[in-house]
């Protein structure tokens, strides 16, 4: 019998299973069924499931305006595509040789511009792969290569914006 799709019903046959459990001598089984169902549970639970997207999808924040955050989402969605999706071929091109960024620009003067994180799914193996190539592409290009510049930079080029007008 499959599982029901209603939430009121998973709770009654989760309650159930833990009352069978407790009646045929398995109290501490059915104290594991019933913490699932308290909110430290589902807190548990939610904890578990990101824990596994984070152990294969990393996230990587680039810090950008909140205009150019904005911008870039619109243009993926204009073009159907995602911005992880974006960001995990630049880094396939970056790590096969086929592209390398710009040097990144010298930090704005403008203190007071506002900065916002860009959050963006990255595939584990290609940030272990970013990993073990920035020293050699740092020395390559005579300045630290970061991730997060790598993705951004990638993303500016994909959708034709110009560093200067888009990061000072």
């Amino acid at each position: 019998m499959p599982v029901s799709r209603n939430d009121k019903q998973r709770i009654e046959g989760l309650q159930e299973v833990s009352a069978h459990l407790r009646d045929t001598g398995k109290p501490e089984f059915a104290e594991r069924v019933d913490f699932v169902l308290t909110e430290e549970g589902a807190k548990f639970l939610n904890r578990m499931r990101w824990g596994a997207v984070a152990d294969e999808n990393p996230n990587l924040a680039i810090s950008v305006t909140p205009t150019l955050r904005a911008r870039l989402k619109a243009l993926a969605s204009e073009n159907g595509e995602k911005l992880d999706a974006i960001v995990r071929k630049g880094f396939a091109r970056y790590i096969a040789g086929e592209w390398l960024p710009p040097q990144p620009p010298k930090p704005s003067r403008n203190l007071g511009l506002e900065k916002v994180n860009l959050n963006v799914r990255t595939d584990a193996e290609q940030r272990a792969e970013m990993r073990e190539l920035k020293p050699h592409r740092s020395q390559e290009l005579g300045y630290t290569v970061a991730d997060a510049w790598v993705a951004l930079a990638w993303l500016l080029e994909e959708f034709g914006l110009t560093v200067e007008d888009n990061l000072r």
